[in-house]
């Protein structure tokens, strides 16, 4: 089985989507843990499953050592032949040894003393400095710690510590209705809760076993892609702030505020909170306020992109910095705008949800891998955002925009192309309760191939090369 699944990871014909344990000792004995991947040419989803009692099978692919680290964290099952087991999520110095919160029978009852310093990778080479960036950064950013090797300027090695954001997520929804599962959804990472809620109310509605009406896909598939188009704006933002051209960033900013500002009219949230309902939508759009709003964006947009492919001064910072590898996205099994800047074409919407998007979402990837082919990726996806939702207004079905649902019991994956990627939850239902939820943010695959991004690059470039993946922390850490 070892063999098969190191087969699926390294086949170009099935994108790795992620690793979902679930214990179920008390009923079978053992753990069950699930690959997930895709058959891009069937368009699938494929589960190879593995049952565990203590152990499991260590593969030496780099995707695999975030999951198998987590599954030594939450679950106690050791990874056999891992050559590096630190802890990942609980850190050392705040948890007990032997503490694994999603066995069912963790002991919560515990004091929160640590035993050891975390070991940080011993790499010293002679002449080499190191600089040491957070957790605690100088603007508004999430925490997190990055530690540079440097002979000089150029960097030699990072090493990323995340998870200062660890909040238990899967944990505390335990024993919650699928009701107040939806609101813990829609806060698992600020930007994205219109994805992360929808990956969630898909896996209901699929042990449910019911469709959802027309209207309300349509109305969901808008919602998505305004959130795609607030992110996408957000980053372009944010490149033009870390070279240096604050002008174009504030005009940028300020079509993102015009699009927070249309939410807050079209739902009463500027993060389209609450519209999002197991069994469809719960209100209709404005759909005139969405078309004059976009009618004004698009314009701004189209001179900012232009000003960005033409200024030599912007593509001198942005070409060829940051360069992810083809070899290194695919080992890591990369997602969303890192992996189509990187020669790898995986998007949701066209491989598991062609039966709605039909030919709107087009396999547009690039060769580079460096920071300006991220900015293009998102060029493409901002001008796709405006194609699909005035597609979708134009022809938008009649009909209910909610269907009531009968609680059922059950486990399935929900899914959903979230601006940084495919986003996927594993949900089990028993007894009308959350017995078990998984969540895999893209940033969970994205966030270690920065250490190989910067790799040759200044230091002075990092912050650049940084926002070029605009990870989240929150929907790492969980």
């Amino acid at each position: 089985m070892k063999h098969y699944i190191e087969s699926l990871l390294h086949s170009d014909d099935h994108q790795f989507l992620g690793v979902f344990v679930s214990d179920d000792l008390e009923k079978e004995g053992v753990f069950k843990i699930r690959y997930l991947f895709c058959d891009i040419k069937s368009k699938k989803l494929n589960t190879v499953e593995l049952n565990a009692k203590d152990t499991f099978p260590h593969m030496d692919i780099p995707v695999l050592d975030w999951y198998e680290r987590e599954i030594y964290d939450m679950f106690g099952l050791i990874p056999e032949g891992h050559p590096n087991l630190r802890p990942l999520m609980l850190f050392p110095e705040n948890y007990p040894k032997d503490f694994h919160p999603l066995r069912k029978d963790a002991n919560m009852n515990i004091k929160y003393e640590g035993y050891k310093t975390y070991p940080y990778e011993d790499f010293d080479p002679e002449g080499s400095f190191k600089i040491l960036v957070g957790p605690i950064h100088a603007g508004i950013i999430e925490p997190g710690h990055f530690r540079f090797t440097l002979i000089g300027e150029p960097i030699l090695k990072l090493e990323i510590r995340h998870f200062y954001k660890h909040k238990g997520i899967e944990k505390l929804s335990e024993g919650k209705t699928p009701e107040e599962g939806l609101k813990l959804s829609e806060r698992i990472s600020g930007d994205h809760s219109v994805a992360h809620s929808l990956a969630f109310v898909k896996a209901v509605e699929k042990i449910c076993d019911i469709d959802i009406p027309p209207k309300a896909r349509y109305i969901r598939a808008i919602l998505l892609e305004l959130e795609r188009l607030m992110c996408n704006l957000n980053d372009f933002a944010f490149i033009f702030q870390d070279i240096g051209y604050s002008f174009g960033a504030q005009k940028v900013f300020a079509l993102k505020e015009m699009l927070m500002r249309l939410n807050e009219t079209l739902t009463g949230n500027r993060f389209n909170r609450n519209i999002i309902k197991i069994g469809g939508v719960s209100k209709e759009l404005d759909t005139n306020a969405i078309k004059e709003v976009l009618g004004l964006l698009e314009k701004e947009y189209l001179k900012y992109k232009k000003l960005f492919l033409n200024s030599s001064t912007v593509l001198e910072r942005t070409d060829t910095t940051g360069r992810i590898f083809y070899e290194t996205a695919k080992k890591h099994a990369a997602l969303g705008y890192v992996a189509k800047a990187s020669n790898i074409f995986f998007d949701t919407r066209a491989i598991l949800e062609k039966d709605l998007y039909g030919s709107l979402v087009k396999a547009f990837k690039l060769e580079k891998g460096d920071v300006s082919a991220r900015v293009k990726v998102r060029f493409n996806d901002i001008e796709e955002s405006f194609n699909i939702i005035k597609t979708f207004i134009e022809n938008m079905p009649l009909g209910d925009i909610a269907k009531n649902i009968e609680p059922k019991d059950g486990e399935a994956f929900g899914y959903e192309e979230g601006q940084r990627g495919n986003i996927t939850h594993f949900l089990r239902i028993e007894h009308g309760l959350i017995s078990r939820w998984k969540i895999r943010d893209p940033s969970f695959h994205n966030w270690p191939i920065i250490q190989k991004a910067v790799l040759g690059d200044i230091i002075a470039d990092f912050p650049l090369i940084n926002k070029s993946l605009n990870l989240s922390y929150a929907g790492n850490d969980l």
